[in-house]
């Protein structure tokens, strides 16, 4: 693609997150699964290409630590950019106290 596309890399943790998100769901309907799992990924790739499409989170001790965040259905993607890479910290329900686990 680009030149100017930016790496991708998920923190284990963040990892952790997709597989946890995918495996609950997959649980009750792995077609389900699949397609949280697509628009995570398709959204990681838009991200790549636009790393500031992420918003800014309003929570001040969130804000100053850098992280911005995209939104995919339910599910709230925290991260950093450093220098050509694109930091996935955290993929969490928008049901879950965020705020503890950044």
């Amino acid at each position: 693609m680009s030149a100017d596309k930016l790496h991708i890399r998920l923190l284990k943790i963040a990892e952790e997150d997709f597989i946890e998100i995918i495996s609950f769901i997959a649980a009750e309907n792995p077609i389900a699964a699949e397609a949280i799992a697509t628009k995570i990924e398709k959204n990681l790739e838009l991200l790549s290409v636009n790393p500031y499409l992420g918003r800014v989170p309003r929570v001040e001790e969130i804000k100053n630590l850098g992280y911005r965040y995209i939104i995919v259905q339910n599910y709230i993607i925290f991260y950093t950019i450093e220098e050509r890479t694109i930091l996935i910290h955290r993929i969490l329900h928008d049901a879950r106290n965020y705020k503890t686990l950044l």
